[in-house]
C-alpha cells in the first residue's frame, strides 16, 4: 500500500506529555484505493511528535479495529510532510507562538 492524497485533515483529539511528546488523532479523507487495499472503513491518523525531533504516523481503523504502521517509504513525501506539518500546527509543544 502506498498512501497519497489525503485531504481535509481535522484535529480530533490531542495529548501533550510535557517536554516528551505530543499525540494527535487526526481525521482525514483517505483515497478510495487506499481504503479498498487496506480493507479499512473508518480510518484516522494517530501522529506522535517527539520533542527531540522524531515523528511517527499510524493509521487506526475504528470500523475494523485494524492498526497499520506505514514506513516513511510507504507514504508520498508531500503527503507525509503535509500530515506532520498539520500535526505540528495543532500540537502544544511545537507551536511557534
Amino acid at each position: 500500500m502506498y498512501l497519497t492524497d489525503i485531504e481535509n485533515l481535522e484535529c480530533y483529539s490531542k495529548l501533550s506529555l510535557k517536554q516528551v511528546e505530543d499525540r494527535l488523532l487526526i481525521t482525514a479523507d483517505f483515497p478510495k484505493e487506499f481504503l479498498f487495499q487496506s480493507q479499512m472503513t473508518h480510518p484516522f491518523l494517530y501522529v506522535i511528535l517527539y520533542v527531540r525531533g522524531k515523528e511517527m504516523i499510524k493509521i487506526l481503523d475504528e470500523g475494523t479495529a485494524k492498526l497499520y504502521v506505514p514506513s516513511k517509504k510507504e507514504i508520498d513525501p508531500k503527503t507525509y510532510k503535509k500530515i506532520i506539518d498539520f500535526a505540528k500546527q495543532h500540537s502544544k509543544q511545537f507551536k511557534n507562538d
